[in-house]
């Protein structure tokens, strides 16, 4: 029965019993060093294998993940010693590239499994419960396809859709299955060296800097290659120095006792910025969307200089505003019930008695809802392209800075939830909104103007991402504040484009998908087109009717209320 695996959690060391369990595979002598404070994304085994001078692994873990889980624990454990009792002889880099090793490894992870679940057969078990599940890699990406690859290598079971992994399954494992097993380092490097070219064809990226072997229990692999002296030197401290210059180790062949004694690792700070929340992304190309492909950061605007000044809402917006269905209207006339008297009944009902006339019994006046209450999300766009000058001369962030903070304060005053936005991207990793305004602040906070006085011009406009990010934001708050009409505006230039995009069209249909997601879930997109963007460009991903043209912060009184009426 394959085991689900279990997310380490924090301890204070490692579970207790793995010193047997270690020995019963194969005899294998390893210790497990833990580097307190250090953050290593995946383990490192050194040690050459069984025979060969300092053939003794080490496993080198981090706070990251914690203190390793049981399950976590015996995975990493078992792989090491695969690697330990069936690794071949260390190799050259020469001659591959880093796209063929890191093909390499995951052929050689797989050569040493399939050998050790040929002994152990209740290892594939353990080790397929970290091949599925929320956390296994997804997508068309080359390291996801490195994933993808390792799971059908040791599952013969699992079936895999993309046509390059079979094809790799097939060759590797061959007609009988057993392919795996009769492998050699000559055969692994030549097969990585084929593959290797077959990923150059896709044309797929890869950063060898940051990758890491899916799933966590893999090594980084670096006990495979030959010791190069032109590499630069490794500032990772492996033996684990702590800030007093102190190792922090556990034995894995120690007592029980000893190794729950060892040293409590202290949690890692949390991080300054927000780690990011990944968002599927719309491709035209393959008529799917691209799983986990836009990283959005969420963070607050830093405050600069002085603060705007405190808006107060001009009299035509809030007029205009007012028009709009809200949380309190008055109903036209009088009534003989209401919750409140009608002032002018009063009047006339006092000329009627002192007339000697019977008054109008008609004296109160109704106040109700004609429709439900707006919830708000204004869109700032803070690219590059708004640091141009608009009509007035002036920047065109500049000008739309109190005209965003004036509309925030007329919604507030009428009723209306209201939070604010502004977004820049630069490229799909790194697409960034700054929190204007919260929903639950007030717009005329002093840290509200702050950082809207603060916000600065800078990249790109990547609206997918960008809308789907708002677009859960407005349901978290939904379900906080239910019974509110959701919508989004969006105020940009409408010109999307973003540095790692070159394919016309590309963005703007993953937009339009992304409008068909808010609209399922009853979110409505608004976009008011600042100069010089053309109102066409956003049309045929909105509406006709969800588009305008804005000129000046000046047309925001006229243009605002029509697309949140949604006329």
């Amino acid at each position: 029965m394959v085991r689900s695996p279990e997310l380490p959690a924090p301890s204070e060391g490692p579970p207790a019993g793995l010193a047997a369990y270690q020995q019963a595979l194969w005899g294998l002598p390893a210790r497990l060093v833990v580097l307190a404070g250090e953050e290593v994304l995946s383990p490192v085994l050194t040690g050459g294998p069984e025979g060969l001078p300092g053939s003794t692994p080490t496993l080198h873990l981090s706070g990251t993940p914690a203190a390793p889980s049981r399950h976590w624990a015996e995975a990493v454990i078992s792989h090491a010693a695969s690697h330990h009792r069936f690794g071949l002889a260390p190799q050259p880099r020469a001659g591959l590239k880093p796209v063929q090793q890191a093909l390499y490894g995951v052929l050689e992870d797989a050569r040493v499994e399939a050998l050790a679940c040929a002994e152990l057969p209740g290892l594939r078990g353990l080790w397929l419960g970290f091949h599925g599940g929320p956390d296994a890699l997804q997508g068309l990406g080359f390291e996801a396809l490195l994933a993808r690859l390792a799971r059908v290598l040791l599952d013969p079971g699992w079936h895999d859709p993309h046509p390059w992994v079979e094809k790799v399954r097939r060759g590797v494992q061959g007609p009988d299955g057993e392919g795996l097993l009769r492998a050699t380092t000559a055969s692994l490097r030549q097969a990585a060296s084929v593959l290797g070219h077959d990923i150059g064809q896709m044309r797929l990226p890869f950063n060898p800097r940051t990758y890491r072997p899916h799933p966590s229990y893999r090594d980084d692999n670096q006990h495979l290659w030959c010791w190069d002296p032109d590499l630069p030197p490794s500032d990772l401290p492996l033996q684990g120095e702590t800030a007093q210059g102190q190792d922090t180790q556990v034995d894995l062949q120690a007592p029980p006792s000893l190794q729950a004694a060892a040293p409590v690792l202290a949690e890692p700070p949390p991080s300054a910025t927000s780690p990011g929340v990944w968002y599927p992304e719309w491709d035209q190309r393959i008529g799917r969307y691209r799983p986990a492909w836009c990283c959005v950061r969420v963070e607050p605007a830093v405050p600069r200089g002085p603060a705007l000044a405190g808006p107060a809402a001009p009299p035509a917006l809030r007029a205009a505003l007012a028009r709009l269905p809200g949380p309190r209207q008055r109903a036209p006339g009088c009534a003989r019930e209401g919750e409140t008297l009608h002032p002018a009944a009063l009047v006339d009902a006092a000329l009627d008695l002192r007339r000697g006339q019977a008054p109008d019994p008609r004296l109160y006046q109704r106040l109700r809802v004609r429709g439900a209450p707006l919830a708000v999300s204004l869109l700032l766009d803070a690219s590059a392209s708004t640091a141009e000058s608009g009509p007035d001369g002036q920047p065109l962030l500049a000008a739309l800075r109190p005209a965003v903070a004036l509309s925030l304060a007329a919604l507030q005053v009428l009723g209306h939830r209201q939070a604010a936005w502004a977004f820049s991207s630069r490229g799909r990793l790194q697409v960034t909104l700054q929190g204007l305004k919260a929903w639950g602040e007030s717009a005329l906070a002093p840290e509200v103007q702050a950082r809207l006085a603060g916000l600065q011009s800078g990249g790109s406009t990547r609206l997918g991402a960008v809308l789907r990010q708002a677009l859960q934001d407005q349901l978290a708050d939904a379900a906080r504040h239910p019974g509110w009409r959701r919508v989004i505006v969006l105020l940009t230039d409408g010109e999307l484009h973003d540095i790692d995009v070159h394919e016309a069209g590309y963005l703007q249909a993953d937009l339009v998908r992304a409008c068909r997601e808010a609209a399922r879930h009853g979110v409505a997109v608004r976009a008011l087109v600042l100069p010089p963007g053309q109102v066409r460009s956003l049309q045929a991903c909105l509406g006709a009717g969800a588009c305008a043209a804005l000129s000046g912060p000046a047309e925001l009184a006229r243009q605002l209320p029509r697309l949140l009426d949604g006329r």
